[in-house]
């Protein structure tokens, strides 16, 4: 028996790691170390503590602002990259982000523990967790240690404050309070922490315990909020004037786990608001049950870690609805906001179990489990697209420093910290800047007020997507510029996905490829259009008989903070 039980044990774990695995894969392929947005941002902090050598200054600028955020961890953990590797490895820093999706997943797995649970039960978490929808935030570097690393400290500081309740584990407090001034200084939202402890002890009515967790709680606000600057961007300001549409906002944040505008782009706002509806209803019940019922204590205990979760997960999704809804409901269903749903739904899960009787329990993790597998292999098949053009925006980006707009670090401790990543474009550098003789081709050209819309039709040609890079890339080319932007692969039918050709062999039919052109930040002229085709160590480079004149738009740069 003692045998068949630990071989049930073995035989869970690895189905735990199954997902893990498949997205550690995932991630070795498409990650690459080109800054985006908020990156640079991180780079420049590394150049000011670089450019000092007053040791309170440089204190000042690991804990300054950015934006509304004291991003503390993220800069300290860049620095330990640097002085590791010698340059700002950004895949590194979204590898120390992801990993707190393993943190999380482990707290789930203590939590189970203390439940009873076997070890078979944390397999649907698992699978709901290292899903392919959180791509945005998996493959940015500050934003993979900001919005990841933020919630693990929330909940590390829960799970410690709320068990410090024992006497063996008394020292758990003082962690706990560690643990609360990193998820401070990791993101805006950190900000809720030291509140709900506070409010974990006074429904524990540890008087001692409020005491000093109220002394280092102000004295972390204050810090936090000390020569504060209120963000001035004034999209950010809400619109108080329609409430129906911030709670519909609100629900669909909390609903956001599945996607399912890859099938039905139409549904996707009533399914994540009726989703979102459920379970929110969960939450009222819930807690509803933790604070009024009396029950066991060591069950209450457990079921008070999960509230505090639950809260914290709760108000940031109000805060996201507050600050995001001026930019568009769109904004709230995108990939960046996932990880808050997803685990939601990953704590109904566990609240759900106890509910269950023992001689069903074992069907309903099955059936669960079977689910969630369902959804994670739905989920890559709807994100890979968006993975890979995520990746290859990216090296365009680099391709417009270096090429178009010359702005690539040259030399000294900038050069130092954004080392070039290695791409496909590396070794046909002439042939792109270069336009060789011209070929007919019947690219579709839209215009609109801001952008252009190039696609060229496939009919079915297959492509070989073994390569991170594969697909098309559009060269603009005029006398003056140069520009590289990715294509959107549009694939035949999206029965294509589900071919042995595709699952097994990474090969897939193509209708077209579809490239959105903005007209922002690219000079006025006449550019001829040329392609890059990227087919794994093939790259062929055809410049057409077509082009576009365009007329830039100047777009008013975001207000900062930092």
């Amino acid at each position: 028996m003692l045998y068949r039980s630990l071989a049930k044990n073995i035989f869970s774990f690895f189905i735990i790691l199954i997902p893990i695995v498949i997205f550690g894969v995932i991630f070795n392929k498409y990650a690459i170390n080109i800054p985006h947005w908020d990156d640079f941002a991180v780079r420049n902090s590394l150049l000011s503590y670089y450019d000092t050598d007053s040791f309170i200054e440089k204190i000042k600028i690991l804990f300054a602002q950015h934006n509304e955020h004291r991003i503390f961890l993220t800069r300290l953990l860049a620095l330990l990259i640097y002085k590791v590797e010698g340059t700002l490895d950004l895949k590194s820093l979204m590898f120390l982000g992801n990993l707190s999706l393993v943190g999380i997943l482990y707290l789930f797995y203590k939590i189970s523990e203390k439940y009873n649970y076997s070890i078979i039960s944390i397999v649907p978490i698992s699978f709901l967790i290292f899903t392919s929808a959180l791509y945005e935030n998996t493959f940015w570097g500050m934003a993979s240690i900001q919005n990841f690393g933020v919630i693990f400290f929330a909940f590390l500081t829960f799970y410690w404050l709320t068990f410090s309740i024992e006497k063996t584990k008394s020292y758990y407090f003082y962690f706990a309070i560690f643990s609360c001034f990193l998820g401070v200084f990791t993101s805006y939202n950190g900000i809720i922490i030291p509140v709900i402890g506070l409010l974990i002890l006074l429904f524990q009515q540890r008087k001692s315990a409020i005491f000093k967790w109220s002394i280092a709680c102000f004295i972390l606000l204050m810090s936090y909020f000390y020569d504060f600057v209120k963000n001035p961007e004034k999209t950010s300001e809400t619109d108080f004037s329609h409430p129906q549409l911030l709670l519909k906002g609100f629900f669909a944040t909390i609903g956001n786990v599945i996607d399912s505008s890859f099938i039905s782009p139409n549904k996707q706002t009533d399914l994540s608001i009726t989703l979102g509806v459920f379970l929110v209803c969960f939450i009222v019940i819930f807690s509803y049950q933790v604070v009024f019922k009396k029950y066991n204590l060591e069950s209450k205990t457990n079921d008070l870690f999960l509230l505090a979760c639950l809260t914290f997960l709760v108000i940031t999704c109000i805060g996201i609805v507050l600050a995001r809804i001026s930019f568009g409901f769109g904004t709230l269903l995108t990939s960046k906001y996932k990880i808050y749903s997803i685990l939601v739904l990953s704590i109904f899960y566990l609240a759900a179990l106890q509910s269950v009787s023992e001689s069903r329990k074992t069907s309903f993790i099955s059936v669960l489990i079977l689910g969630s597998i369902f959804l994670n292999f739905y989920t890559y098949i709807a994100d890979y697209q968006k993975i890979i053009n995520l990746r290859h925006e990216r090296i365009t980006d680099q391709f417009k420093q270096q090429y178009s707009d010359h702005d690539f670090p040259v030399g000294g401790l900038s050069l130092a910290l954004q080392q070039p990543a290695k791409t496909f474009y590396d070794d046909i550098g002439n042939k792109v800047l270069q336009a060789s003789d011209s070929v007919k081709t019947n690219i579709s050209i839209i215009e609109n007020e801001t952008s252009f819309r190039l696609e060229e039709k496939q009919n079915g040609k297959i492509l070989d997507f073994s390569s991170a890079d594969a697909g098309l890339f559009f060269i603009l080319k005029s006398p003056q510029k140069v520009y590289l932007f990715p294509s959107q692969t549009v694939p035949i039918n999206r029965k294509a996905y589900l071919n042995s050709k595709f699952l097994l062999e990474n090969r897939l039919p193509i209708g077209s490829f579809v490239a959105e052109i903005t007209k922002f930040y690219i000079q006025s002229g006449k550019y001829q259009i040329g392609k890059i085709l990227v087919e794994n160590n093939s790259k062929t480079v055809i410049f057409t008989n077509q082009s576009i004149d365009i007329q830039s738009v100047a777009k008013e740069k975001p207000k900062q903070n930092w």
